[in-house]
């Protein structure tokens, strides 16, 4: 169930015509190439007695391959359902709902027709009951009312634009924070849309496509934008989030928190690394529901082999594990040797591609299906290990979220040393940080580019040295490219201040891991999985985002994380299940050589964009500090590949928007 949209209009002038919807449908036909469906229930005039409600959808057919399954769904009595993603527990659920609703007559065996009369029998709190990675939208028609709502980690897209106001139209920032200041007066809501994907909301007349100039300084630090969108009119729907609106009432409810309150660390419980294994085990068992086959991405490192290891630990002996992976000729960015040893070792079938990177080709694509700037470029290798797998499956296990639960990236070691090297006094600090910027090496990935970025924050406070590992240009980059007169700490103020209240109840390391949880997991790396997959029609299930795995992870120590080695839980509870060297490898990550292809190959592609006459950078930014990134990137000086990554993805965006 892969792809939504939809109006609702309590006013004539935010009209919806079957066009409209047909088009909206079409901007997302990507995700679902199984099925499409409409609903329209009037063309007449629209009053706030008599509102127009417009609902499309896209299906991926994975459980219950039956047309009757198809969506919009309806339980017949006024209740409308369009929803992306899947219900795990769908047949615990229904079991349970068949007492509850003893006069409801079944029509499916779907998760689709469960979610819905889930939603009859326990209204708005239906989201706490069930596992799964959702984004759907109801329109109760005997309350005249819509209501939406999120998965917990934030798997599955839901993009919104409002129109509201007492006096006149005007697009409303639906955020909790602001909820309360603009409907305590009894605001009426004239229009409001809804999609899986940006692209869909371009098409609606009313929506609003202003630029919002702070999302751009944001996105620079960042690489994407979170919370927010791009444009002025459109905003996301949070994750664990509920909304629930009429045309004279809203409301918003947060119903999962991915994050452990605790003052005192040495009071939680002891975990133990059979627990782990228990909890991973039954995340992958309860995600590997579907009518249609199943693989494993597989990477070869820890967290995918885990993941791979679980599902042929629960699989019969009928059902060999399918896994998948994909290899480049550069050494450090290729894994597939390793993950085709892991593959032997489990005794899975393993297929490997070495995909020719067309990197000038398809960027312009994944541009496109983000609908907004976004600077993560392991989204190539991603769409290439996507694209391949779905020749062969319609739905696949990966293993991310590992490194934001069991604490695997090195920014978390950092933040502890870091902290450590603060007794020895701001100016020893700095004083080492000068000597070792003398050091050779300007590959990111060596050991002395990562020791300089390591002392050159060593000195600010935890959120600021925090905010500086996350920091894609920092704060007097920016403001040398594009904002000279803006104070110099703007653009970290959000991710800074969520790291210091969390500080008031959480240890330093798990408070980061925390943040992660919050920011970086839902808007970078699950944004980045859901639309690299469906843009080629393939679901992604993760299950380390099971919601009792991250409670349970969320309550984890330093010592629990980082003691002997990062990811020390996971290493413990799978160690008889996988072979040591998968345990002792150096992290990789995922990602492709960018910076040799700046280089060489996507050159003129770089200069064509951000020099062109018409270009973002040239209307709103310092060419000449982009021509020294350049020139600095070309001679090996200094690594800009992400920077200059972010400012090719944010040109291929404006070419784009300029062209609808």
């Amino acid at each position: 169930m892969c792809g939504l949209a939809g109006i609702i209009s309590w006013d004539n002038r935010y009209r919806a015509s079957r066009g409209l919807l047909e088009r909206m449908s079409a901007r997302i036909a990507h995700r679902g190439p199984d099925g499409q469906g409409l609903y329209l229930n009037h063309e007449s005039e629209i009053t706030p007695d008599n509102p127009q409600v417009a609902l499309a959808h896209r299906r991926l057919a994975i459980i219950d391959l039956d047309e009757r399954a198809n969506q919009p769904f309806t339980d017949g009595r006024g209740r409308w359902l369009v929803f992306n993603g899947e219900i795990y527990n769908y047949r615990e659920l229904r079991k349970e709902l068949e007492s509850l609703l003893p006069d409801y007559a079944w029509r499916t065996q779907s998760d689709t027709e469960v979610l819905l009369a889930a939603y009859t029998a326990w209204g708005e709190k239906c989201v706490e009951h069930f596992n799964g990675m959702f984004a759907f939208a109801i329109w109760d028609g005997g309350k005249q009312e819509l209501f939406l709502a999120r998965d917990r980690m934030g798997q599955k897209p839901l993009y919104i634009a409002m129109i509201a106001g007492k006096a006149s139209p005007e697009p409303f920032d639906y955020h909790p924070t602001s909820i309360a200041a603009v409907h305590d007066t009894d605001s009426p809501i004239y229009a409001i849309s809804f999609a899986s994907e940006l692209a869909a909301l371009t098409e609606v007349p009313f929506v609003d496509r202003t630029l919002r100039s702070s999302a751009v300084a944001v996105y620079l630090s960042l690489g994407y934008i979170p919370n927010t969108t791009i444009y002025r009119g459109v905003q996301k729907l949070d994750h664990s989030r509920t909304l629930s609106l009429a045309h004279r009432s809203i409301k918003s409810n947060s119903y999962f928190q991915s994050y452990a309150s605790f003052a005192d660390a040495k009071a939680i419980e002891p975990a133990t690394g059979r627990q782990v294994r228990d909890l991973v085990v039954q995340a992958v068992r309860r995600q590997l529901v579907a009518d249609v086959p199943i693989g494993c991405f597989l990477s070869g490192g820890m967290d995918s082999s885990i993941i791979a290891a679980a599902m042929k630990a629960v699989s019969t002996s009928a059902h060999r594990v399918l896994t998948f992976s994909i290899g480049f000729d550069d050494p450090r960015y290729d894994e597939s040797a390793h993950a085709a040893r892991v593959a032997e070792f489990l005794g899975t079938e393993h297929h490997c591609f070495r995909p020719t990177p067309a990197a000038a080709d398809d960027l312009p694509h994944l541009a496109e299906v983000f609908g907004e700037p976004f600077a993560d470029s392991s989204a190539l290798p991603v769409h290439y290990l996507a694209r391949e797998t779905r020749a062969h499956v319609k739905v696949a296990l990966g293993g991310d979220g590992g490194d934001e639960l069991f604490g695997g990236y090195d920014r978390y070691r950092a933040l502890a040393l870091t902290q450590r090297l603060a007794g020895l006094g701001s100016f020893t600090v700095r004083v080492l940080s000068s000597l070792v910027r003398l050091l050779p090496g300007t590959h990111s990935k060596s050991h002395s580019a990562r020791l300089k970025r390591l002392l050159a924050s060593a000195h600010l406070p935890p959120s600021r040295r925090y905010s500086s590992y996350m920091a894609l240009f920092d704060p007097e980059m920016i403001r040398q490219l594009a904002w000279p007169d803006a104070p110099p700490d703007q653009q970290f103020d959000n991710l800074s201040q969520m790291f210091d209240v969390g500080m008031a109840a959480r240890p330093l390391v798990p408070n980061a891991l925390a943040v992660d949880r919050l920011t970086y997991l839902p808007e970078d790396l699950l944004t980045k999985l859901d639309r690299t997959s469906m843009l080629h029609a393939l679901e992604v299930r993760s299950p380390f985002m099971d919601h009792d795995l991250v409670r349970f992870a969320s309550t984890l120590t330093t010592p629990q994380l980082l003691k002997g080695g990062p990811k020390r839980m996971l290493r413990e509870a799978f160690a008889a299940d996988l072979p040591a060297w998968v345990f002792k490898r150096k992290k990789m990550g995922f990602a492709v050589p960018i910076g040799e292809w700046f280089r060489a190959s996507l050159r003129p592609m770089l200069h064509d964009h951000l020099f062109a006459a018409d270009s973002f950078a040239r209307s709103h930014f310092n060419l000449p500090i982009i021509r020294r990134l350049i020139d600095e990137h070309q001679r090996e000086k200094i690594d800009h590949s992400q920077r200059l990554y972010a400012l090719l993805m944010l040109e291929l965006w404006w070419k784009n928007q300029k062209a609808d």
